[in-house]
């Protein structure tokens, strides 16, 4: 039985892009924006390789995406999130909820310095460490004398 040929898609290449970088926008998903502009998420990937032009609209459309991202990480871990409360099975009021994780890391990207990992390797009592670095020369030795090396 042979197999059914796919459709041929009547938009122009530029126009899969437009769409692909539009639902990128909208799901900051690689596989969910393929499938919502209804292009295949390879072909997305070749664009980049191909399309100078695509890779830059690409990387633009990552960075909005990236401060739209920033900005509700933000806002949650400062203005927090209603969440309800339930008693016998009804909603009786609501509680407000922060992210301390998501506070804590954002600090770390602020304020490095502060609150970053501190990774630095020192002597005692912080002092540079010293290094000492030998290198020693060694003549070689008489073939038939080594052991390795019967013959």
């Amino acid at each position: 039985m042979p197999r059914k040929k796919k459709a041929e898609d009547p938009r122009s290449v530029h126009e899969k892009q437009k769409e692909f970088l539009a639902a990128f926008g909208d799901t900051l998903s690689v596989a969910r924006a393929a499938d919502l502009a209804n292009v295949d998420r390879h072909d997305h990937y070749n664009w980049l390789r191909r399309h100078k032009s695509y890779s830059r609209a690409f990387e633009q459309a990552r960075e909005i995406a990236g401060q739209c991202l920033e900005a509700e990480a933000v806002d949650r871990a400062l203005s927090g999130w209603l969440e309800p409360v339930y008693y016998q099975g009804a909603v009786c009021g609501d509680v407000r909820r922060y992210d301390s994780g998501l506070t804590q890391f954002l600090l770390r990207g602020l304020l490095p310095e502060r609150y970053g990992s501190k990774t630095e390797i020192t002597g005692p009592q912080g002092t540079p460490l010293q290094v000492k670095i030998e290198v020693e020369f060694v003549k070689p030795s008489d073939p038939s004398a080594d052991p390795a090396n019967p013959g």
